[in-house]
């Protein structure tokens, strides 16, 4: 959407086209900032709409408007964060009401999921190219969601270049509106950190304009964006592709399965959380999922719940089965002593430990939810292979990393 980190161009109010006045837009980590002396006299922290026009993109729609900064001189200067930016080559998009039934999300992250890269055959002196993915699921009559994976190219008289790109397109069988469309959209980032761990800030969002039949294209910060693999799930497209669709249509069409997902993937967002935090976090999921898709008890308790998955624990962490239900009853008068903390700090985990009691409970939920999902037997071992791994052995090479020679605890 967006070639260049700086356009130069005009803009004006909605009831104010004759005063139009010179604009600097500037895209500063993810996010557009948009510097003039367009100011209106009474609006003390944000302007609902502005309008513009700008060399290289054509009109541009600035929605919501938070004033970033305000200079006074001889000429007045404001800086503008608009929260979105609507650009169409062939007229300005008003942006209430404004409806789509088609959209298209260009994001790089695809193209590192599924893993299928061109290369030079150096013995045959040919460029060998990888056959694109298009991988399409038919969520409802109203929703039709397609993965794609292909290559554009670029060339002239000094160069051929080559681009992997990936698509999500959503197409509907009725009218939706943008805040909605995002939402859609919002969901499919979920997903794809729940079963990859990894996403970045789209290139663009682009959308079919119903006024004109044109396209156009919307930009905003994502926040669900995160380029650091987490190391969750994390199955590539060629692991996952025969259980894809299944997976999709769950996700899209059962609440019960996001509702448990989402606290998980809170986790896997966030940035320098505390492991109480964490782990808080990670029981509510182990609770909602029990609640959902738990056995029924008279007298319900996590620590029942948690003895449904006793192979599973017993498998992850190597616990003997005769200590599994100690472990248990620890895990859950840890989290009353955060809860509480009136409890006695007796024979709770240490901070470290509460880490990784936090990926086995994400695991045994992320676990119950693939099977939930359909996904096949095969899967669901290579998950809790990495679920081992990261309880096993990540504790133990973490241990000897973070020792402190002072600590005689």
């Amino acid at each position: 959407m967006f070639k260049e980190n700086k356009y130069f161009g005009e803009v004006w109010f909605k009831n104010s086209e004759d005063t139009k006045c010179f604009c600097v837009l500037e895209l500063i980590d993810d996010k557009i900032f948009i510097t003039t002396n367009l100011t209106e006299k009474y609006t003390a922290y944000q302007i609902d709409v502005i309008y513009g026009m700008f060399t290289g993109l054509g009109y541009v729609t600035f929605v919501n408007c938070n004033i970033q900064h305000s200079s006074t001189g001889i000429v007045e200067t404001k800086v503008y964060r608009p929260k979105y930016t609507f650009v169409c080559a062939y007229h300005l998009i008003d942006p209430i009401n404004l409806k789509t039934n088609e959209f298209q999300i260009d994001n790089a992250a695809i193209v590192k999921w599924v893993r299928k890269m061109n290369w030079y055959n150096s013995i045959e002196d040919k460029v060998e190219k990888q056959e694109d993915i298009k991988h399409q699921t038919v969520i409802s009559e109203d929703l039709t969601l397609t993965i794609t994976k292909s290559t554009t190219y670029t060339s002239n008289h000094d160069f051929l270049r080559m681009d992997n790109v990936g698509y999500v397109d959503f197409k509907l069988g009725k009218n939706l509106s943008i805040l909605e469309s995002i939402e859609l959209y919002n969901s499919f980032q979920k997903l794809f950190h729940f079963i990859y761990g990894k996403s970045v800030q789209f290139k663009s969002f682009n959308f079919k304009c119903l006024s004109c039949g044109k396209w156009a294209s919307l930009y905003y910060k994502d926040d669900f964006n995160k380029e650091n693999i987490s190391g969750f799930i994390t199955l590539d497209y060629d692991t996952i592709n025969e259980d894809l669709s299944k997976i999709i249509k769950h996700w899209f069409t059962n609440p019960d399965i996001t509702y448990c997902a989402d606290i998980i993937i809170e986790n896997l967002l966030s940035v320098k959380t505390s492991h109480s935090r964490r782990f808080t976090n990670s029981y509510s999921a182990f609770e909602a999922y029990s609640f959902k898709f738990g056995k029924t008890y008279k007298n319900p308790t996590v620590e029942k719940y948690l003895l449904e998955h006793k192979e599973l624990i017993h498998r992850i962490t190597s616990i003997p089965e005769n200590e599994i239900k100690g472990y248990v009853s620890k895990i859950v008068r840890h989290r009353d002593y955060l809860t509480h903390r009136n409890k006695i700090k007796n024979n709770i985990f240490s901070q470290f430990e509460l880490l990784y009691i936090s990926f086995l409970l994400d695991y045994i939920v992320g676990i119950g939810l693939m099977d939930k999902m359909d996904v096949s037997a095969e899967v669901i071992d290579k998950i809790m292979l990495r679920a081992k791994s990261t309880y096993q052995d990540m504790q133990s090479v973490n241990k000897l990393l973070n020792k402190d020679v002072l600590d005689n605890s």
